[in-house]
């Protein structure tokens, strides 16, 4: 004999499923580590808003120790609102506040819109305020319609609710918790939280990529205690519209400029060699020939000499230079300018003969190395200021805020209107009065008693006459 098949694997599994998601300890638990998980990242300075040059491998080792450092890092805590595992959290608390709603909101919602009138007197009875009054049905449906009762009526017996709207409180609370879900979800999505630094020297003017705007640094300024530490910091700043400003001020830490949905935070700054003026000179004569304003940070290729038919053509230039060890040739040792070297050549203008060639260390004691009659030398090298600027840009902000506005109104709704029911029946000549209060059971008693007179007790089955 065949054996009756049971349900679908997947079937035992949905249901399962649906289950867990359905309880309300499973939502209490994720909104426990939810809040903790915030609560760690608002301590945990996050990736996109310290305020340091350093890349996070170097930072946060510094900040917090190199085993706690180490340890946020690779718990994603560094990144909190960004990291899979906060992402899978939220995920899981909005199924489960969409199991949960719908699991008690439509048979909810069925019973509220459709009450049962008809009562048994023991249903009556039951119930926590009750009271035998010696008024006639009508009279009874007239006071409570009188008090702002809505009114339903089936042969001997009424039903009497206010404050129903006190039922959907929850819901709306979960809706509004639905959109700070979905919004705190979506800063993981690409375009909705972005950050990115931006180095700009003393007036300069950089474009920021992926805007149309760029920023001009008029003047950082540094101000210094006496032990050396910064006491404030600042950058004279404005905003460039197709080459026009469009908005100036002084960013401070914690005072950002704000435009186009972008806060500009001052970040950092750092101080390098600027402009090395050299001299080009005459090797007989030690004359002078011109002097050149050499940009350590970006030079041009040729200098022409004034008067002349020669200019000096930088030929390779390293702003910190070392020799790579796998192939022995120059390159960069890092991006900062510590170590500049330049290699150059004095060409006539028009055939580009060459007439010298000239190897210079700018910063140190090196003295030049020169094929020909002029060599280069060192006059000064002046620094250079630069400003860093952190910019974020957070699209989920409104849709937080509204969803805050609505979990406040949904709590506003939840604690603050009370739902009140009430059947009444007739019975030996008078009316059975049975009530029953969601929230504020104090009130109802008050409220019935003075309707129709001292209630008997709760939840009693005296019949006493008031």
């Amino acid at each position: 004999m065949r054996q009756p098949e049971g349900p679908s694997p997947w079937v035992v599994l949905l249901d399962r499923t649906w289950d867990f998601f359905a309880s309300t300890k499973v939502a209490s638990v994720l909104i426990v580590l939810i809040a903790a998980a915030s609560i760690l990242g608002t301590l945990i300075e996050q990736e996109s808003l310290y305020q340091d040059w350093r890349p996070p491998y170097l930072y946060y080792p510094d900040r917090y120790g190199e085993f706690w450092g180490n340890l946020f890092m690779r718990l994603g805590l560094t990144h909190t609102y960004s990291s899979v595992w906060y992402a899978a959290l939220i995920l899981m608390l909005v199924i489960s506040l969409i199991i949960c709603s719908l699991h008690r909101l439509v048979p909810l919602h069925r019973q509220l819109v459709r009450p049962q009138v008809w009562k048994l007197p023991h249903f009556l009875r039951k119930q926590q305020v009750v009271l035998e009054a010696g008024v006639s049905l009508g009279e009874a449906e007239a006071r409570l319609k009188k008090a702002g009762y809505r009114i339903w009526r089936d042969r001997e017996c009424l039903y009497a609710e206010k404050g129903r709207l006190s039922r959907y409180g929850p819901y709306i609370l979960h809706i509004g918790l639905l959109v700070v879900c979905f919004a705190a979800f979506a800063k993981a999505l690409p375009g909705w939280d972005e950050s990115q630094d931006v180095w700009i020297p003393d007036g300069q003017t950089v474009k920021v990529p992926g805007t149309d705007f760029a920023i001009t640094n008029h003047q950082f300024t540094i101000e210094l205690y006496e032990n050396g530490m910064p006491s404030r910091y600042a950058t004279d700043a404005s905003i460039l519209v197709e080459g026009q400003e469009v908005v100036r001020k002084t960013i401070e830490v914690n005072k950002p400029l704000s435009y186009g949905g972008w806060d500009i935070y001052q970040a950092s700054w750092r101080e390098e060699p600027g402009v090395a003026h050299l001299r080009l000179v005459h090797a007989e004569t030690g004359q002078v020939v011109t002097r050149i304003p050499f940009d350590l940070r970006d030079p041009a290729p040729e200098y022409p000499i004034e008067g002349t038919n020669l200019q000096v053509a930088v030929r390779t230039y390293l702003h910190d230079f070392m020799l790579d060890p796998e192939t022995n040739q120059p390159t960069n040792a890092s991006y900062e300018v510590r170590n500049p070297v330049v290699m150059a050549e004095v060409v006539t203008a028009d055939t580009e003969q060459v007439l010298g060639r000239v190897a210079l260390v700018i910063l140190g004691d090196v003295p030049a190395v020169y094929a020909g009659p002029y060599y280069l030398e060192v006059e000064r090298v002046d620094t250079r200021w630069y400003t860093a600027l952190k910019l974020h840009q957070d699209k989920t902000v409104p849709y937080m805020y509204a969803g805050l506005a609505v979990v406040f109104i949904g709590m506003l709704i939840t604690f603050f209107i009370f739902h009140w029911q009430v059947w009444v029946r007739e019975e030996n000549g008078g009316v059975l009065i049975g009530a029953r209060a969601y929230k504020n059971r104090f009130g109802l008693t008050r409220e019935i008693q003075r309707l129709f007179g001292a209630p008997q007790g709760e939840g009693t089955e005296r019949n006493d006459t008031a």
